[in-house]
């Protein structure tokens, strides 16, 4: 589990209480972490890895993905998505 600041760790549980109480597991898309929610350009992006339906899996499965030290099998929890350059030519 990646660490939270204690304001989305408050957005998490208020989310897995709502599945709860809705009898349903969390969906992609219920918790939005404080930081995601302020970046306008949606470059933070917070979910399950393990659910291949999600946001988050399909931009790990792009071609675009790295990780720090990820060479040094430290298992990151945090990916990269590389910034995409058009062809100066």
């Amino acid at each position: 589990m990646t660490e939270k600041c204690t304001l989305c760790v408050q957005r998490i549980r208020a989310a897995e209480e709502q599945a709860k109480v809705e009898g349903r597991k969390l969906a992609d898309g219920d918790v939005v972490s404080a930081c995601a929610a302020s970046c306008p350009t949606r470059a933070i992006t917070f979910g399950d890895l393990r659910d291949p339906a999600s946001e988050i899996s399909r931009r790990a499965a792009s071609g675009r993905v790295y990780r720090l030290l990820d060479e040094l099998n430290t298992r990151p929890g945090v990916i990269y998505l590389a910034r995409v350059r058009e062809d100066p030519r």
